[in-house]
């Protein structure tokens, strides 16, 4: 991951979540003081593509609830930016309030994904009857909090809770205790391999027996890992798919260059998400 012309760096914000820890790891890498915290997926990706000296940190895989479907319809349609880098964080949701009596919880706020992901643990701790209100980030959840009474509590990360003064309820309360999110730099710059590579692409199939078949069984010719394979809805007609696809390779060495060059024949379009060094 290089840095020839970023000088400010925009994540999903606010301030306090899981991506600003993303932001942090970033930003450190690359030299960058200045960040902006963005409200929505969508205006992260908008504002680096019209900010040429910006990266974007969003969250793009979670290993309990899988692919960030609001970045993937998002990427898909962003123009002249690409992922350039991937940070992995731990999820250690905490249960925060401002009272301290977790018995008189009546309302959680959180993320879909937080509270999808503390749903059994949070059924186990709480009164039957408690109601879930969900909100477009932890951070945003906890922000909330501070002007709510003591009968609502936020799923969100300890740090987040310590910097609005509120209260931990319970420390790590995700149903799955190896919960990580995999989150990426968005930017126009340019990356090279370097040997450890990962490639993001999307394709959609043509309208034919076997279509699929056939693009997948280029990365078995060519002997190529694919690592990573989802759908979405193309959003235009019922039952027609756009594919996102990892492989392991950087998109400027050669059996990279083969393979899209194949699956073209196999597509009705291709798009390269971004190449970038890859570690688990």
């Amino acid at each position: 991951m290089s840095n020839k012309t970023l000088n400010k760096i925009v994540f999903l914000g606010p301030f306090g979540t899981y991506c600003e820890e993303a932001k942090n790891v970033f930003a450190k890498k690359l030299g960058i003081t200045e960040s902006v915290a963005e409200t929505s997926i969508k205006n992260v990706i908008k504002f680096v593509e019209n900010t040429p000296d910006a990266a974007g940190v969003i969250p793009i895989e979670n290993s309990i609830e899988g692919m960030v479907r609001e970045t993937m319809d998002n990427l898909l349609r962003a123009s002249g930016v690409q992922i350039t880098a991937q940070t992995v964080v731990e999820i250690n949701h905490c249960l925060i309030s401002r009272g301290n009596d977790i018995s008189a919880i009546k309302k959680v706020y959180s993320h879909p994904q937080a509270l999808a992901q503390c749903q059994n643990t949070l059924e186990s701790l709480l009164n039957k009857g408690y109601e879930t209100i969900e909100t477009s980030s932890t951070g945003r959840a906890i922000h909330d909090l501070t002007r709510l009474d003591d009968a609502c509590a936020a799923v969100g990360n300890a740090f987040a809770a310590e910097m609005a003064g509120l209260n931990i309820l319970k420390y790590k309360i995700n149903d799955e205790p190896d919960n990580k999110t995999r989150f990426v730099l968005i930017s126009h710059e340019k990356t090279f391999p370097t040997g450890h590579d990962r490639t993001s692409i999307a394709f959609a199939t043509k309208n034919e027996a076997g279509a699929l078949v056939r693009v997948l069984d280029v990365f078995d010719e060519l002997k190529l890992n694919l690592c990573y394979i989802d759908s979405r809805p193309s959003k235009k007609n019922l039952g027609e798919y756009v594919f996102f696809a990892d492989f392991e390779a950087h998109i400027d060495d050669e059996i990279s260059k083969k393979a899209l060059n194949s699956i073209k024949h196999h597509a009705n379009f291709v798009k390269v998400l971004g190449s970038y060094e890859f570690s688990p």
